[in-house]
């Protein structure tokens, strides 16, 4: 009788803990929304039409997400979704046999903005996923971090795992150097200045970053570690950067040299100091966001031996 006491109070404490845990997680979420609410001056996030359609044939679909959008949701209340906007848009290639009914052939963060492939069947999606196995793809992010960097061109090797903290858990990754790390995986980011500025009137620099390796959080965690979070990653800046009406963070360009097409679509730059949102300011230019931007950063070091 006292072992299956003691069974059902733990069975109590994990259900209890993984509540709280839940419940902290939506107060977060929620508290964040409210604090960029209130930035943006009442204006929403987003709606279901709130997707913009990059390019579209008979293998992919590649769209635009807006910042603080789901791709997907396993429940009813999430009603604005990548997968529900699709489902608006292509109510044709819904398929209800898979889990959320597209293929989606990679992720995005729920805070970044910017391009999303999909695929339209499961050949397509084979062809992608070979793709990105044999590191052949490339992908260019936007984004604007606190401070100056000193350097031109950084390139970031910290490996990448889980933070095994009970708060974090499933919410946030870190690096080898801490001592919270579950077990890491080799990480390489590369990140190019394009302009040197300010932000709100205080110091911060727009990049261009390329993902040599593709790891959970990958970016925002290689910025905040090199002591230059992105502005409005209030999970990468122990909970501080509140207030940017979103992450400053662009999935940008993307090239999959697929067996079926060559993909190389380009989005518009959404961090122009034309939109009074962005507060930014650009004071020196070092590169121009071009071509020659992103040879630059394809190559790294051997750009300078050419």
């Amino acid at each position: 009788m006292e072992f299956l006491e003691w069974v059902l109070s733990s069975i109590l404490d994990e259900m209890t803990r993984l509540a709280w845990q839940k419940f902290k997680q939506k107060l977060t979420t929620y508290i964040v929304y409210t604090a960029r609410l209130i930035k943006s001056r009442g204006q929403l996030p987003a709606s279901i039409h709130d997707i913009k359609i990059v390019h579209k044939s008979p293998h992919y679909i590649i769209v635009s997400k807006h910042y603080d959008v789901l791709i997907n949701s396993n429940s009813e209340k999430d009603t604005v979704t990548v997968q529900t906007q699709l489902r608006r848009l292509y109510p044709d290639l819904v398929n209800p046999r898979l889990g959320h009914e597209f293929l989606f052939s990679h992720r995005l963060d729920f805070s970044t903005s910017g391009l999303l492939c999909i695929s339209v069947h499961k050949q397509a999606a084979a062809a992608v996923t070979k793709c990105f196995v044999k590191k052949i793809v490339d992908k260019y992010y936007l984004a604007i971090l606190r401070g100056h960097l000193s350097k031109e061109m950084l390139d970031v090797y910290l490996p990448i795992g889980e933070d095994t903290r009970e708060e974090w858990s499933r919410i946030k990754m870190t690096t080898s150097q801490s001592p919270y790390a579950g077990k890491c995986r080799n990480a390489h980011t590369r990140i190019l200045v394009l302009q040197k500025g300010l932000y709100d009137k205080y110091p911060a620099t727009k990049v261009l970053m390329k993902p040599i390796t593709g790891r959970r959080h990958q970016l925002r965690v290689h910025c905040s570690e090199s002591g230059h979070s992105i502005v409005g990653d209030y999970t990468y800046s122990n909970r501080r950067d509140l207030f940017p009406y979103r992450m400053f963070l662009h999935a940008y360009r993307m090239i999959i040299p697929s067996e079926f097409e060559h993909i190389d679509v380009c989005t518009k730059d959404p961090f122009t100091k034309e939109d009074p949102r962005n507060l930014w300011q650009p004071v020196e230019t070092l590169n121009e966001l071009d071509e020659e931007a992103f040879t630059k950063l394809k190559l790294g070091w051997k750009w300078n031996k050419r």
